[in-house]
C-alpha cells in the first residue's frame, strides 16, 4: 500500500465478544512455568468462537477481540457461557491459584470494519464506539451484556440488571445486563 493510499474500510452491524483474563497479571509466575496457556487458551476459545459462527480478530495479550454476524447475539452469549467453562477446567487442570476467571464482554451495533496498519503488518480489524463499549462492560467477572444485546437474548437467558456504567465518551450511562450462569 501506498502511504497515500486510504485503507478500504466499510461499516457494518456486528455481535462484538471481547474477552479478558481476569487477574492475569497475578498469574504470571505460575503461568510462566506453565508453558503454552496462552496459545490453548487461544485455540480452544478460538474454536468455540468460530464454531459459533464469529471470527476472531486479534489477541491483545490475556484478551481477544471477536465478532459474529449481526443478529447472533444468541450465539455470542451461549460461546461466551461455553468459554468461561473450558477456561475454568484450564485453570483448575493448571491447578492456578487465585481468583483467575475469564471475563466475557457482549455488544452489538455499527462498527468500521477493514484492514489497516503500516505497511509492515497491515491486519483485518474493527473498531469504534460499540467496540469501546463492550470492552469497558468485558471486565465484569461473568459475561455481561450491553442494552442492544439484553433486548435480544432476554427471552432466552436469565439476566440481572448491574449498575450503569459512566463512560466518558458519551453523555448518558451505558446500561450492562448480567447473564446468570
Amino acid at each position: 500500500m501506498v502511504a497515500s493510499e486510504r485503507p478500504r474500510m466499510t461499516i457494518e452491524e456486528r455481535v462484538i465478544v471481547f474477552v479478558d483474563v481476569h487477574n492475569y497479571s497475578m498469574a504470571f509466575d505460575e503461568l510462566l512455568e506453565s508453558y503454552g496457556f496462552l496459545q490453548e487458551m487461544y485455540e480452544k476459545l478460538g474454536d468455540l468462537i468460530v464454531g459459533y459462527g464469529g471470527e476472531l480478530v486479534k489477541y491483545l495479550g490475556d484478551a481477544i477481540l471477536s465478532v459474529f454476524p449481526a443478529g447472533f447475539e444468541v450465539e455470542a452469549v451461549a460461546c461466551g457461557q461455553e468459554m468461561r467453562k473450558v477456561f475454568a477446567e484450564m485453570v483448575e487442570r493448571r491447578e492456578l491459584r487465585g481468583e483467575i476467571e475469564l471475563e466475557v464482554g457482549i455488544g452489538a451495533g455499527k462498527v468500521v470494519v477493514g484492514e489497516c496498519g503500516h505497511r509492515t503488518l497491515r491486519q483485518k480489524d474493527v473498531f469504534g464506539e460499540e467496540v469501546n463499549r463492550t470492552a469497558k462492560i468485558g471486565h465484569y467477572r461473568g459475561v455481561a451484556i450491553t442494552e442492544r444485546v439484553y433486548e435480544q437474548v432476554r427471552a432466552s437467558y436469565e439476566t440481572q440488571r448491574l449498575p450503569d456504567l459512566e463512560v466518558k465518551w458519551q453523555g448518558k450511562p451505558l446500561k450492562v445486563w448480567a447473564v446468570v450462569e
